[in-house]
């Protein structure tokens, strides 16, 4: 893992946590409950989402656009994502 993850509680996200959590959903969480929960899991609640404006060049403008439909998104929920990950866990 190139990026340095960090949970909330403090603890470091290994390269062996991932594979574990990875094999865990492959066999389908056995034993778990899984509920469908409201709003978006990377925020707390559920806020109402505002346009904003962000100035950037057409040049990275374009590779958002590119990477955000590479990856199956529409841009608006990749520049969220990217912005969140962007921020240090104390932020957010």
């Amino acid at each position: 893992m190139s990026q340095k993850y960090v949970a909330d509680n403090g603890t470091v996200i290994t390269d062996d946590m991932v594979d574990q959590w990875a094999q865990e959903a492959e066999d389908g969480f056995q034993g778990a409950e899984i509920r469908p929960f409201e709003g978006r899991a990377w925020e707390v609640k559920s806020e109402p989402l505002k346009p904003r404006t962000i100035r950037v060049s057409d040049s990275v403008w374009g590779l958002v656009e590119r990477q955000a439909k590479a990856m199956g998104m529409s841009v608006s929920e990749y520049a969220r994502r990217s912005l969140i990950n962007g921020l240090t866990p104390q932020q957010v």
